[in-house]
């Protein structure tokens, strides 16, 4: 099968996108002599929507678009981060890689650097996920939370402002280079989001010869962990913005899989371990998700749908 000259990648508009496109369709370049590959912007709902955070409702908001005009055949391939996928596959559509994970943990930034557990008594900390939030005020219920929304850099920008420190992740102020003062939160406090750190290039399911360009970028130990981690969604029902998440990761000559349910306001937190083999993962994945609704959990994501 021949390889492909001239791809579009479609990305979306945001600088944390535009370089992690930017990223892959170098490595592709590099990997494949002879191959262009032309970036092209493409504004999602997610860009467009400016007057709230994000809710758990908010399902898919910054792929949908750019799944549609891959689909429309107007590009060849995308890349998102893995994270903000929903959990079940889009019809007539491929993760055709996941490069190699980044550091998957949260970050909080503050104006010191200073730790989470550092954080004064009654401090503000911006943030606009479900699952951070929740987490956060399970372990520090004294802290104040505020909705957060922007770019990296405008959130990152808040600190010292009109907040005390706000929470990201470490693989996005890590691939942009940002001068900003962070402390990884520790995962035993806040468990990764599903994907976090790991990016999807994603493209047509009818496209063979893209398929098997795009393939030479795979990362088999990055793909066995987010398969895991999405088949614990997918079972549970949650989605990419509940107050859920299951974290796998490398333990000896396996996986050891994480995952959490929490209530929104911090009012608990179950969670729930298991260690399986790499080829194990899904599978474990969606059983840790029934052990979790059979404690109950599934009632905190139908409550944090109606939030």
């Amino acid at each position: 099968m021949s390889t492909p000259n001239r791809l579009i990648l479609g990305t979306r508009g945001s600088a944390l996108a535009r370089t992690q496109s930017g990223h892959v369709a170098d490595a592709l370049m590099q990997l494949h002599e002879g191959l262009t590959v032309e970036l092209k912007i493409v504004k999602t709902e997610g860009d467009q929507q400016t007057d709230r955070p994000f809710g758990p409702g908010d399902r898919g908001v910054f792929v949908k678009t750019i799944e549609q005009a891959l689909l429309a055949g107007e590009i060849d391939f995308a890349v998102h981060s893995l994270k903000d996928l929903p959990s079940g596959d889009t019809d007539g559509l491929v993760l055709a890689a996941i490069p190699e994970r980044e550091d998957p943990r949260d970050a909080l930034v503050t104006v010191d650097g200073a730790a989470f557990a550092d954080l004064p008594r009654g401090a503000t900390v911006g943030t606009g996920s479900p699952r951070r939030r929740s987490q956060i005020l399970v372990a520090r219920p004294d802290l104040v939370l505020s909705g957060l929304r922007g770019n990296i850099d405008t959130r990152a920008s808040r600190v010292g402002d009109d907040l005390d420190a706000v929470v990201l992740a470490v693989a996005g102020l890590s691939r942009l280079g940002l001068d900003r003062k962070y402390a990884p939160i520790d995962p035993e406090v806040c468990i990764p989001a599903a994907g976090q750190g790991a990016l999807a290039v994603q493209s047509r399911a009818d496209d063979a010869s893209t398929i098997a360009c795009l393939a030479a970028m795979d990362h088999a130990p990055t793909r066995r962990q987010v398969d895991a981690e999405r088949a614990f969604l997918t079972e549970l029902g949650g989605g990419c913005m509940a107050p859920a998440t299951a974290w796998a990761h490398n333990d000896g000559d396996g996986l050891r899989i994480d995952a959490m349910v929490a209530e929104l306001d911090g009012g608990g937190r179950c969670v729930e371990t298991a260690t399986c083999t790499l080829d194990e993962g899904p599978e474990v994945g969606r059983r840790l998700a029934r052990r979790l609704i059979e404690r109950g959990a599934q009632a905190w994501i139908e409550a944090a749908r109606g939030a």
